[in-house]
């Protein structure tokens, strides 16, 4: 941590039978969504925040110190609330049954023969881009219970009393909402379907991220050996509603690029929009120059564009082992075939995606994205926000 940034201070006291914290709503119906991987950053989330949305800090993928500097940042460039998301490891995913888990199982020896196999299918990319094969990492090295620091970024959070926390990728046990109810942070889950909402609210989530199939990057279906659904957001958000009532907030995300969008999904009950393709292209987003390159030609109608000058865009588990949606390129063509292993995929990839990074080449890296991609813009993120703004 900084010297010039002042400590985080140790929580409050409280009792186990705290109540939860109350959800306030924001004075723009509009969320910032946690992308993780680099557009996310805390200067993104400040802004956002500032300006009378919500920003968020994408907590997956990194380093748990990297991650508290950024809160303790964000927290300095404003007073107003903003939220972190943090991937729930498999470990800690409640929705993956232990029989499919448990180690020597034979669900975990198909699991790591596809990955092996997959490795394998692997190594022509790897000449190709000019990495040595023998920087992928081997397939037994491979970890299926790497956590991301999940511990220690409970933790964190824990100590830092941040204000909002979302999990992704599944859902934690109730002990986790107990304890980060009682340090005073607000807690959402993103769902994909209305069981998985249901559940989330059983284990004592304050808030849902209903996110649909339009929306970019990774998909957070529960378990992730299911496939993922393919209800329209509106109908989905229906759904939701219909089973959690009228009462529990609901962030609405995939595909909404416009004022009119966030109108019609705060009309179909959503508290407010979560939107990230639409902050892809910020001034303050750290998306890499590639991808905002690719980005550029989708506007354009250039390249990853349709005749109909909408986005090409498709899911895969290519890059990391789970279903995201990305523009579709040449690598998510070649292997289709990608089994459903994170992160032992997504390390696997790692160094073909930093070599297709250096390289320039946008048929070979994750360029994550939603439907509405053919329609982002360069400016600074209040400008963004306020076109979002209903």
């Amino acid at each position: 941590m900084s010297p010039d940034r002042p400590a985080t201070p140790p929580p409050a006291p409280r009792t186990a039978t705290h109540p939860a914290p109350r959800f306030n709503p924001p004075a723009v119906p509009v969320v910032a969504a946690p992308m993780a991987g680099g557009p996310s950053t805390w200067q993104l989330a400040a802004a956002v925040s500032a300006a009378g949305g919500i920003g968020f800090i994408a907590g997956g993928m990194r380093p748990v110190e990297g991650l508290v500097q950024d809160v303790d940042a964000a927290r300095q460039a404003t007073p107003a609330p903003f939220g972190v998301n943090l991937f729930v490891p498999e470990p800690a995913n409640t929705a993956i049954p232990a029989e499919r888990s448990a180690p020597g199982s034979e669900a975990r020896r198909r699991r790591a023969a596809e990955v092996a196999a997959y490795r394998s299918s692997l190594l022509p990319e790897a000449e190709r881009l000019g990495v040595d094969p023998g920087d992928l990492p081997a397939a037994d090295a491979l970890d299926p219970d790497a956590t991301d620091g999940w511990d220690a970024k409970l933790d964190a959070a824990e100590a830092g009393r941040w204000p909002l926390v979302t999990f992704t990728f599944g859902l934690p046990a109730a002990e986790v909402f107990r304890r980060l109810h009682a340090s005073g942070s607000v807690l959402g889950v993103t769902v994909t379907t209305a069981a998985e909402a249901a559940r989330a609210l059983k284990h004592g989530a304050d808030l849902l991220c209903v996110q649909g199939p339009e929306s970019g990057g990774h998909r957070s279906v529960h378990d992730p050996a299911a496939a993922p659904e393919t209800t329209a957001l509106g109908d989905l958000l229906a759904e939701v509603r219909a089973a959690v009532g009228p009462s529990v907030p609901l962030f609405a995300a995939g595909g909404i690029m416009d004022a009119d969008g966030v109108r019609a999904v705060l009309a179909a009950g959503a508290t407010a929009a979560q939107c990230g393709t639409a902050f892809l292209r910020a001034d303050q987003a750290g998306t890499s120059a590639l991808q905002r390159a690719a980005l550029d030609q989708v506007a354009a109608g250039t390249r990853f564009a349709r005749d109909d000058g909408s986005a090409r865009t498709a899911l895969t588990r290519a890059y990391s082992g789970r279903w995201a949606r990305g523009l579709e390129n040449g690598f998510m063509r070649e292997h289709a075939d990608a089994p459903a292993a994170y992160p032992e995929v997504n390390d696997l990839t790692k160094p073909l995606r930093a070599a297709a990074t250096v390289a320039g080449d946008p048929e070979s890296v994750s360029l994550w994205a939603g439907i509405g991609a053919a329609r982002t813009r360069t400016a600074p993120a209040e400008q963004i926000l306020e076109s979002l703004t209903p």
